[in-house]
């Protein structure tokens, strides 16, 4: 988690001025007394600048909220101003880069509750989307809440968007009451109310069902959800639903006796057991095969379990959380999911906003990455700030460009892009976007809409907020504080290359992956000797496509998914013939060639 990140008994984060953090405070102590908050910039949502990127990596995720707007009807922004602050710590310092001016740039209200970037006499270079802006550029409110994505001097990345106003903000923590937090990296409102949930649920017995797309840390929240117990120092066992057989699921999970069935040779502990005391963490629970779905609802009802082939019922002092990105109702209409089950674990729901709806989280949790994939190759160093004002090693265009993405993938295909760029620029002076990685930013590229005309120049004016569109200033926005509790229709793709599939398959005229069955994938795979490509074509999809059908169904896997060991074993038992490795392993020959010369056994 970001630096100076701990934030206790609900203090706001700091603003861009002094005034602001002694008004946080009052209000906060305010709060905890008991009386009245309300006051005139407490409402709806403000907006704000966070650091995605700076020379001096310290500084990301640095906030400065533009309160100012409210009172002085505009905020300078330069080198020497505002002060950026780690949301809820001390007063800051401007952003302080010799490469920005300290002539201002200038941001005003603009019609619709948005914002308008005024570039004036400043001579500090403005770029969005990678084109270089002049003059003025007006953002709608619908853009704000999106986030803006700026790059300044060639040097800073701000994110220009809206945060919860100072009433809003209190109370929920990220600091040591969260359970952990430091594996939960995240300042944005969605990871705050998150947070606030997990502790107030935390201590209580009731199963809670946690829903997000995929790669959005799901096990993470069920990790600090364990951590905050009273059941903490007890097991925390966690189970991969789809990757259990549907035959063997009721043995697995509550055990079996000896010659319970066929090759039973011993007495087999199930995860019930095994989670005894502590927490039993089940994710993709909407893959539960029927049969486990009625015996885990009798051992969530009457808190026993019977293991197959025994006579006696056990307790069973298990808290149970489970996870899915599937659309449990959709799968209880179909029948695929008991609807008494989906009651009993949704005891309490708790949602985890997607990447894309916690961007200003985007650069705390990119350096993040950088830092550990950087010392897994031994080049920490690459980090230092950059001496006598030089270049950082890593070109802020190329973090702006990956902060604008939409992330699909969520928090696990950044991670897979971070470790991209930093192994694909293993000894470089100055780090370059992988051929990989190009691939997705080009995919994903979007024009820029057109800046507005000028007043007068007989152009309509702009189109109104649309229905929903959170108000910049002002009235609280018309939408609920916190996402409404729901699975995406669509499992969003969590490979590095994957774009939206709806997208895509518009697009392309191809098959949905979703429409793709298990056994489909599975003779495609055998049939092409693993090759992906070569089965994508066969099944009518992209190449991209496969990594999300893979990623859906554990049974297959790529060469890329093979740990060190379990190479070096197959290459000795194989006298080092790749392509029996590729068959034994059910691999691309081509791909585990390459894995096998990057361990050099080959």
């Amino acid at each position: 988690m970001a630096r100076g990140s701990s934030q206790r008994d609900g203090h706001p984060p700091s603003s861009s001025s002094a005034t602001d953090v002694a008004l946080a405070t009052d209000v906060a102590r305010a709060t905890l007394e008991g009386r009245d908050t309300s006051i005139s910039r407490s409402g709806g949502e403000v907006a704000a600048l966070t650091v995605l990127y700076h020379p001096r990596l310290e500084r990301i995720g640095d906030r400065a909220v533009l309160s100012r707007l409210v009172e002085d009807g505009e905020v300078l922004l330069s080198r020497e101003a505002p002060d950026f602050a780690p949301p809820g710590g001390a007063p800051g310092a401007p952003l302080g880069d010799e490469h920005l001016s300290r002539r201002p740039l200038r941001l005003s209200p603009g019609p619709g509750g948005g914002l308008r970037l005024d570039l004036g006499d400043s001579s500090t270079t403005v770029s969005l989307q990678g084109e270089r802006l002049s003059g003025a550029r007006s953002f709608s409110a619908a853009e704000l809440q999106q986030g803006v994505v700026l790059e300044l001097g060639r040097r800073v990345v701000l994110l220009l968007h809206l945060v919860a106003s100072l009433q809003r903000v209190l109370g929920p923590s990220t600091g040591a009451d969260a359970g952990e937090p430091r594996e939960i990296t995240g300042e944005s409102d969605g990871v705050r109310r998150m947070l606030w949930e997990i502790r107030s649920v935390a201590d209580l017995e009731l199963p809670v069902l946690l829903r997000g797309e995929t790669g959005s840390g799901k096990e993470l929240v069920a990790r600090a959800l364990h951590r905050s117990s009273r059941r903490r120092d007890r097991p925390f066992v966690a189970v991969n639903l789809g990757a259990i057989s549907p035959s063997l699921a009721v043995a697995e999970l509550f055990g079996a006796e000896r010659g319970a069935f066929t090759g039973s040779v011993k007495r087999q502990p199930g995860y019930f057991e095994q989670a005894r005391g502590g927490t039993l963490f089940l994710d993709e629970i909407g893959e539960a095969p029927v049969e486990l779905q009625v015996a885990l609802l009798r051992a969530l009802e009457t808190g026993e379990v019977q293991p197959v082939g025994a006579q006696e019922i056990r307790k069973a002092d298990v808290r149970v959380v489970a996870a899915t990105d599937a659309d449990l109702e959709a799968k209880v209409s179909s029948g695929a999911f008991r609807a008494p089950l989906l009651n009993r674990l949704s005891a309490y729901e708790i949602w985890i906003p997607p990447l894309r709806e916690r961007r200003d989280d985007f650069g705390r949790l990119f350096a993040r990455f950088l830092r550990e994939e950087l010392a897994e190759v031994g080049e920490e160093q690459r980090l230092a700030p950059p001496a006598g004002g030089g270049r950082a090693w890593l070109p802020a265009s190329v973090v702006a460009r990956l902060a604008a993405y939409d992330w699909p993938g969520n928090v696990r295909q950044l991670r897979n892009v971070v470790r991209q760029l930093v192994v694909g620029n293993r000894g470089r002076d100055r780090a370059e976007v992988t051929p990989a990685v190009e691939r997705l930013l080009s995919r994903a590229a979007a024009p820029l809409s057109p800046p507005p005309s000028p007043a007068g120049a007989g152009a309509p004016p702009p189109p109104p907020a649309a229905a929903g569109a959170p108000v910049l200033l002002g009235a609280p926005p018309p939408h609920a504080a916190a996402p409404p509790v729901e699975a995406p229709a669509e499992p969003s793709p969590p490979p590095l290359l994957e774009e939206r599939p709806a997208t895509a398959a518009a697009r392309s005229g191809r098959r949905r992956p979703a429409d793709v069955t298990e056994q489909e994938l599975g003779d495609a795979l055998r049939a092409s000797r693993f090759d992906l490509a070569a089965a994508a074509e066969r099944l009518g999809v992209s190449r991209a496509s496969m990594y999300l059908l893979i990623e859906r169904h554990p049974r297959f896997r790529t060469a890329g998914d093979l740990t060190p060991e379990e190479i070096a074993r197959s290459h000795g038992e194989c006298g080092g013939d790749v392509a029996r490795m590729a068959e034994r392993l059910e691999v691309s020959e081509r791909a585990l060639l390459r894995r096998v010369r990057e361990l050099g056994l080959g």
